[in-house]
């Protein structure tokens, strides 16, 4: 596809924490994920953009699971400065928060995750073509990018600096 790149390599590496701008999110050893910090275009997937982790009663017990679909659980997370994404136990990616450069993936500039209604069943995969699975991913300030399992990379979002690595300077996704 136009926004895919091989470069013969694969990897299984997983870091069950990352941290955004003013953003952090960590993986239980369940698979479920747990975001706090700023949250003012949803990145902490709660359905609300209400920074979450300034007050001591949102912390412990308190801090929401996000809802990554039925019976769905994370395998690898990754923070943009305003987004976040999740590699999940089907191999799909889901993303959410900040899109303004088309970073989340779902081929528009729409937020997620700052809706009660976008999280969930509700929040689509990212297409990354037919029987593709990704296998790592990554993000950036506004741009994301994954190692597929056919040893390709694919990324998406802002490209102003050319930071997709294809060739030329526009924004994909």
């Amino acid at each position: 596809s136009e926004y895919t790149q091989t470069y013969g390599f694969e990897t299984t590496s997983t870091i069950p924490i990352t941290a955004g701008s003013a953003h952090s999110c960590f993986m239980l050893d369940n698979g479920s994920v747990k975001c706090w910090g700023e949250n003012s275009y949803g990145q902490l997937g709660l359905g609300h953009t209400n920074n979450w982790g300034d007050n001591l009663t949102d912390m412990g017990d308190n801090l929401t699971t996000i809802n990554l679909g039925n019976e769905r659980t994370a395998t690898a997370i990754a923070a943009g400065s305003n987004h976040t994404c999740a590699i999940l136990d089907n191999e799909s990616i889901k993303c959410w928060g900040s899109n303004a450069a088309g970073q989340l993936g779902l081929g528009d500039t729409n937020n997620r995750g700052d809706n009660s209604s976008e999280m969930g069943n509700y929040l689509l995969a990212v297409d990354l073509g037919s029987g593709i699975k990704a296998k790592a991913i990554a993000a950036g300030n506004q741009h994301t990018c994954a190692i597929l399992d056919n040893s390709s990379i694919k990324c998406w979002g802002a490209n102003a600096s050319g930071q997709l690595g294809l060739g030329d300077t526009n924004n994909r996704g």
